[in-house]
């Protein structure tokens, strides 16, 4: 897979390979012959598989939003958005940078994640011109989709940008806390029409007649369902979705697709909240030993088709990707006290050449923690440890800042960082059964999730 990875990105930008031009909002790109087209809402992607091996590749084009303008941190945000939060990749990440026509610089990042018990690489594309952002999403298994990912990186190109000011969200009130801690922002306004609130049990996300259930994360074990008959999307549908809706019909809708079921389901139900009849939709966001269990709702099948056209798509779920309107403002008195995260990742090794002397070549591992302690006086701590290096020769450090903080209400600015210098943190909270998460990245490699330890 790390073979698979490189090559994916050093063939982005080289020689053609391509068939049938497309243009989607501010960017144009060639897709080769047999790709399927679908239009979603806000995206256009493009996939072709092999039903018999299960080989695929997949694009997805993004329409563009309103960014920071600074490249690092507009690609950072995406990377979680986009890529981390629905498939949870490897620590591992290559990325390159480069100036392109019309004013626009693009950052290109690569990694792997795991489907269906295969490894697949995923590359994400991201542009900044003049506060816009567009993101494309590269997916595949195998080599042999190579030579069409470069014919589509080779031919894209973007159109000039006008200047917006804009991001999201734009609107936020101060709402009564929730019952899960006593937190100022318990609401969030968007400016696409979306609004979210905070509850005990999930985050309810409404727009008109459509409603969205961001369930809070709850158990998931794999062995239940590997090789036991019984489908994962069944297991949830039965057991969570059961207590929020009284369910008239239910059935599986796993697309054209006999290789890679998607983990959703699908039915006709009244909603036990409003009492209101609907059709519903649910996917599984999984990652290890967790499951958010996502539920959209409209008035009617056909509503919910327009609403979410790509609900059961297993590599970009639009249902799926309304996780990112779980994201609520911060205040200074939200954020005083203990916060801590931690991460590991590992490599294994292996030797592929010359011929008759593959073997194991060993393992590398990074592990890191930070936490930070944020003082009501206004002054902050922050402590940073890690490991990394082949197990058996692993080296260690650890940083500490201390300086002075600031709180607005999407930014957390921090003095006397690495070299003196100060940084500014693009900032929000999470909700999670019981607390929140604190969300911070520097857009310069910098990002943290963390949960608080002491208050």
């Amino acid at each position: 897979m790390k073979k698979l990875i490189t090559v994916c990105l050093l063939l982005i930008g080289q020689s053609v390979f391509s068939q049938q031009k497309e243009s989607f909002d501010l960017a144009s790109y060639t897709i080769p012959k047999g790709w399927k087209k679908e239009i979603g809402n806000g995206s256009r992607s493009y996939a072709i598989t092999n039903p018999q091996n299960g080989q695929y590749a997949k694009l997805i084009v993004y329409k563009s939003i309103p960014g920071t303008g600074v490249l690092n941190t507009d690609f950072e945000t995406e990377w979680t958005d986009l890529v981390v939060t629905p498939y949870q990749p490897s620590a591992e990440r290559e990325s390159t940078e480069e100036n392109l026509p019309n004013n626009w610089k693009i950052k290109t990042g690569t990694s792997a994640f795991s489907f269906n018990g295969s490894q697949s690489a995923i590359i994400l594309m991201t542009a900044v011109s003049k506060g816009n952002k567009m993101s494309l999403v590269f997916m595949t298994n195998s080599d042999k989709y190579m030579a069409d990912l470069e014919g589509i990186g080779n031919s894209l190109q973007f159109k000039k940008a006008t200047a917006v000011t804009t991001r999201l969200p734009v609107d936020n009130k101060v709402g009564q806390p929730a019952a899960n801690g006593s937190y100022t922002f318990t609401t969030s306004n968007f400016d696409d029409g979306w609004a979210s609130t905070v509850q005990n049990d999930y985050v309810l996300v409404e727009k008109g007649n459509n409603t969205v259930y961001l369930n809070y994360h709850v158990p998931y074990n794999a062995s239940q369902f590997s090789g036991t008959g019984v489908r994962d999307a069944q297991y949830y549908w039965d057991n969570y979705v059961t207590k929020l809706f009284d369910v008239q019909s239910k059935q599986f809708n796993d697309g054209a697709s006999m290789a890679l079921k998607p983990p959703y389901m699908e039915g006709s139900a009244t909603d036990k909240r409003t009492g209101k009849s609907c059709f519903i939709g649910m996917y599984l966001n999984i990652v290890p030993n967790a499951v958010s269990v996502i539920i959209g709702t409209a008035p009617d099948e056909a509503a919910f088709r327009q609403l979410f056209p790509k609900a059961n798509d297993p590599f970009g779920s639009d249902l799926s990707a309304m996780t990112r309107y779980n994201k609520f403002a911060i205040a200074p008195s939200d954020v005083t006290g203990k916060w801590q995260n931690g991460n590991t990742s590992t490599a294994q090794w292996y030797y592929t050449s010359p011929s008759g002397y593959e073997g194991y070549a060993g393992m590398t591992l990074a592990a890191t923690s930070a936490t930070f302690i944020f003082n009501t006086n206004g002054s902050y701590t922050s402590i940073h440890n890690g490991a990394t290096g082949a197990v058996g020769n692993m080296k260690t450090f650890q940083q500490e800042y201390k300086g002075n903080f600031t709180v607005t209400n999407w930014m957390l600015t921090a003095t006397n960082r690495f070299g003196g210098k100060t940084d500014k943190f693009e900032a929000s909270f999470s909700a999670v059964r019981g607390g929140r998460i604190l969300k911070l990245n520097n857009g310069a490699g910098q990002e943290y999730s963390l949960v608080r330890v002491k208050r």
